[in-house]
């Protein structure tokens, strides 16, 4: 592995050092209480990632480079805006105040100053009061870094032309470079692939001198001060360009690209529709399938608004075509409506099959259209002039209080648009401009524009689900797959589709092709008992709540802290010859404990007072068994039975002041308060399980993999396929204890599926009716410190041959493969803690006795994980 320290080294880039030490388990995954307490949505764990590269890069003097400047290239939709915003909390903990956004378009900055400043827009990133180490934080736009309030936030938001301007000709009350003087400043660049564009191609006179010049004025910047910062920030950033590859070396902090986005369930899938209409009707094809996916939300009790954005080539054309779309929409007929569903068009066929299925008549239709996408729903943004408040409308289209339905446009919300619930782009022109077999611009722009649309709607209909992940991928039948797809409406135009899936796999977002096969549980399974009448036994995912949450225990707050005082000491050094001077005598440290209980809790209450974590409504929420404040701070369970040992000069450590009292509270208190916000989350998983009938979760599924088949890898392959080497093969057709018809999983299923083949018969001499069952994303588990989700790959089912009772054994199981066991490992320490809470769960006359196996793997942990079952069958 490269030298994690070395800033030069070019073996490996700094985020795969960051990334392997994380795999590694020598960098743990950790939220600070800073952005847990201050962030108004909670992180997803990529975003997690990026917060803790972040946090031990800034806090590691051997790898830091000053000034600092990091880049973080994180796909379309996955909130860069919330790491940014977080990573102005943790610079602010750190002593920065003064902080410069730059971005090149007035459209971002409008957005991202509601994203940082509007409190009441649903987009403001902040919960309703920041508060950092007792401090309550304000977040202002300034015009310039004088006289600003140095507990503030302080944030100056401009175009990079317009800083450039501003610095080299400044006007009265601007910024100027005297700003920067012997002041620390972050520097925000968003969108920072423009800069990137200039870097890599060959550049006129002109694009010369304004990369000098932008590059010239954020450089001057940066070099200020040895301690200033600056974040970059882009979706799409050309690591397989040298020159840019060789610029971000020892820069970029954490890449999470369009890919592995899409492939973690966060995005929407992308599907092209080709409609062989002219652009007017492709339009109307286009309304009836919108009206199809809100149709579908609202069966399933959802209030959902998919919207349409109809892409024009020219302004000039945006403009007739809204025109004669309203038009369309105004004149359509029954005979009209009839005559353009006669397309063999398959997402049209499912659209139209379902409306009848609701009793919707064509008239019926025709109304509804109508209304939904009637002039005042409708809105363009083509004008150089549109305001603020229309930006506004254009990136809250979620919002319940906005009904527009279209939008209209051509390139300008290619960047800079924050939209989940966009389901349907309509090309409204059919020329192509590739040339050498490689997408053009337009093309190009597209994908880029596809990429931005398929951000996810979030949604849930079960416990289980991820609101904010795809739910469908594996159900291919499942009629709310189209709420988790949008669609590319386009001419027939083969060689264009060609094209552009060649632009949407070159950025990530079309995945290789795919093979579906079909998972058939067999008919003998489904005559046994267990398939009838037998439980699968699982646990939930709650909220946190003392008030109803019967299992819950309060945290334990640490009793015994360190506080140093300062010692006013100061020496000056000669450079070059390591001698001191020392300005006063040197006096050893001394150390004094000091008991809460003594000191006066008028004192005690006034330090917490100073943090919002301790408002009464929040102390009851952690701690239920406190009445008042005043237990609270009495009490040796609590506050009363803190100890501090503070260190510092002998004639200081022994009485303290009351201003010395009140900071060792308040820096006791904040360091508690970061302890148990960090281990104590909002959700935790039931200790209690409940039981669902088993043949309500095992079905039959059609599922889909991306399979190479040159590769080695197994995922996707059938186990009984004439080519598979034999140390995978079983023949699952006589294997009357594996309830499927077939595996496809991966490598370290097989090898498991295997070793129960080769080991049935001594599990045969203690326990009868033994079922091995794959769990395709039926069922969750929930681990019990807080809800985090995760899915057994198996569920094996015995039942005890000698017991007075009957006894049935259901083992959750999972296959690891080597380079999942670290990374994983939480997911073994919760499915051995299901034992270790000695659950068992009784129905009638059985007993259901639920175990969690340790991680199975071939080379690594197969003899362990035989020891424990022989452990279970003793």
């Amino acid at each position: 592995m490269a030298d994690l320290f070395n800033p030069t080294a070019n073996i490996q880039r700094l985020d795969k050092r960051i990334a392997n030490k994380i795999e590694d388990g020598d960098i743990e995954i950790q939220l600070s209480a800073t952005i847990k307490n201050n962030l108004k949505f909670a992180p997803r764990p990529y975003q997690e990632e990026a917060f803790t590269a972040f946090n031990y890069y800034m806090n590691n003097p051997k790898l830091r480079a000053k000034p600092t400047q990091v880049l973080f290239h994180m796909a379309t939709g996955s909130g860069k805006t919330l790491v940014m915003a977080g990573a102005i909390l943790e610079l602010y903990k750190q002593g920065y105040r003064n902080f410069i956004f730059f971005v090149n378009t007035d459209t971002i900055i409008r957005k991202t100053k509601e994203n940082f400043l509007n409190a009441n827009s649903s987009k403001y990133l902040f919960k309703d009061q920041i508060n950092i180490d007792g401090v309550n934080v304000t977040i202002t736009s300034v015009d310039n870094f004088e006289s600003t309030n140095t507990e503030d936030i302080n944030i100056l938001f401009s175009t990079i032309q317009g800083l450039h301007t501003k610095l080299n000709a400044p006007r009265e009350n601007s910024i100027t470079f005297d700003d920067f003087t012997n002041k620390e400043t972050v520097l925000i660049s968003d969108e920072a692939h423009h800069i990137n564009a200039l870097t890599k191609k060959k550049h006129s006179a002109g694009e010369k001198e304004n990369l000098t010049s932008w590059e010239y004025t954020v450089e001057r910047i940066l070099q200020a001060n040895p301690n200033n910062v600056m974040m970059e920030f882009t979706a799409t950033l050309e690591l397989s360009h040298p020159k840019v590859a060789s610029k971000y070396a020892n820069k970029l902090l954490y890449n999470y690209p369009l890919a592995e986005f899409r492939e973690d369930g966060y995005s929407k899938e992308v599907q092209t529709n080709q409609v062989d209409y002219e652009p007017i009707q492709r339009a109307v094809v286009a309304v009836l399938i919108s009206q199809y996916k809100k149709k579908i939300f609202a069966s399933n009790g959802i209030i959902a608004k998919p919207v349409i954005l109809f892409k024009s080539k020219t302004t000039k054309d945006s403009a007739i075509m809204e025109k004669a779309f309203l038009e369309e929409i105004r004149n359509i007929t029954v005979s009209k409506l009839e005559k353009l569903i006669q397309l063999d068009n398959e997402i049209l066929d499912k659209a139209i099959s379902y409306f009848k299925s609701l009793g919707i008549t064509s008239q019926g239709l025709i109304d509804e259209i109508r209304e939904d996408f009637s002039e005042d729903k409708i809105i363009s943004v083509n004008s150089k002039n549109d305001t603020d408040d229309k930006q506004i409308v254009i990136n809250s289209l979620e919002d319940k209080s906005n009904e527009y339905r279209a939008v209209f446009a051509v390139d300008k919300l290619n960047e800079g648009w924050d939209v989940l619930n966009l389901y349907d782009i309509v090309r409204l022109y059919d020329t192509r401009d590739a040339s050498g077999n490689k997408p053009g611009k337009t093309t190009v722009a597209e994908a880029q524009l596809i990429g931005r649309g398929a951000r996810y709607y979030p949604f849930k209909l079960e416990e289980h689900h991820e609101i904010d992940k795809r739910k469908y991928d594996n159900d291919l039948d499942n009629i709310l797959r189209n709420c988790e797809t949008l669609h590319y409406h386009c001419s027939h135009n083969p060689r264009y589709i060609q094209e552009l899936n060649s632009a949407l796999r070159e950025i990530g977002l079309f995945p290789e092709e795919k093979v579906e096969v079909d998972l058939i549980l067999k008919d003998e399974f489904k005559e046994t008992s267990l398939y009838k009448n037998g439980f699968i036994f699982l646990n939930k995912k709650v909220r946190n709540n003392p008030k109803t949450l019967l299992e819950y225990q309060e945290p334990t707050i640490v009793k015994k802290h360190t506080y140093a005082l300062r010692t006013n000491r100061s020496a000056s050094t000669t450079i070059l010859d390591n001698t001191s001077v020392k300005r006063n005598k040197v006096q050893a440290n001394f150390m004094n404990s000091h008991s809460f209980r003594n000191w006066d809790k008028n004192l005690i209450h006034k330090g917490l007072n100073k943090l919002p974590f301790y408002q009464f409504s929040n102390i009851r929420k952690y701690f239920p068994s406190v009445k008042s404040m005043e237990y609270f701070i009495t009490n040796d369970n609590y506050f009363g039975g803190i100890i501090v040992e503070v260190t510092g000069l002998q004639k200081d450590t022994k009485v303290l002041s009351v201003n010395q009292k009140l900071d060792v509270v308040i820096t006791i208190a904040t360091k508690i308060a970061n302890e148990i916000s960090t281990m104590f989350g909002d959700y935790r998983g039931t200790k209690s399980f409940y039981r669902e009938p088993l043949r309500k979760y095992f079905k039959n599924k059609k599922l889909s993999f991306s399979v190479n088949q040159n590769s080695t890898a197994e995922t996707g392959k059938p186990t009984m396929r004439n080519d598979i080497p034999q140390e995978y093969f079983v023949d699952l057709n006589q294997a009357d204890w594996y309830a499927y018809n077939e595996n496809y999983g991966s490598s370290e299923e097989k090898f498991l599926i295997k070793y129960f083949h080769n080991n049935l018969e001594n599990l045969k001499e203690k326990f009868k009716d033994i079922y091995l069952l794959r769990n395709e994303r039926f069922f969750k588990l929930f681990r019990f410190s807080d809800g985090k989700a995760t899915e057994p790959d198996f569920v094996l089912y015995m039942s005890d041959k000698f017991s007075d009772k009957e006894i049935v054994y259901q083992l959750f199981i999972e296959p690891k493969g080597d380079h999942l066991l670290m990374q994983d490992e939480w997911k073994e320490q919760f499915l051995m803690e299901i034992e270790k809470e000695n659950i068992i769960e009784l129905y009638q006359n059985q007993e259901y006795r639920l175990i969690g196996m340790p991680f199975y793997n071939k080379v690594n942990r197969e003899e362990i994980f035989e020891t424990k079952l022989n452990e279970i069958a003793e």
